[in-house]
């Protein structure tokens, strides 16, 4: 079992990763950072469709051999936070400032 800490971790690789791959591109560390993440409703700018977020997500849980509740629980953590907006009419609409 994998400590609450560690799985933070994994979490933050994921966001990482997610942030990456999104539209537009951004460092999530960067995010953090400067204070963007703490903005209402950050995520929404940036797009992912879910099913890629899905594959990342697997992938990351894969590597670090996370399984059943673990990986239920970074799952969970992931797509109920501030993961990519998935649905591109809504991240469209957030981008017409």
């Amino acid at each position: 079992m994998q400590s609450d800490e560690k799985l933070w971790e994994i979490c933050k690789e994921i966001y990482r990763e997610l942030f990456k791959e999104a539209n537009p591109s951004a460092d999530f560390d960067e995010l953090v950072k400067s204070g963007k993440s703490k903005e209402k409703d950050f995520f929404m700018k940036y797009y992912l469709p879910i099913e890629r977020q899905k594959e990342i997500v697997d992938e990351i849980c894969k590597k670090h051999k996370l399984t059943g509740h673990n990986k239920r629980k970074v799952s969970t953590t992931i797509h109920l936070g501030s993961s990519p907006n998935s649905c591109e009419r809504t991240w469209k609409e957030a981008n017409k400032t």
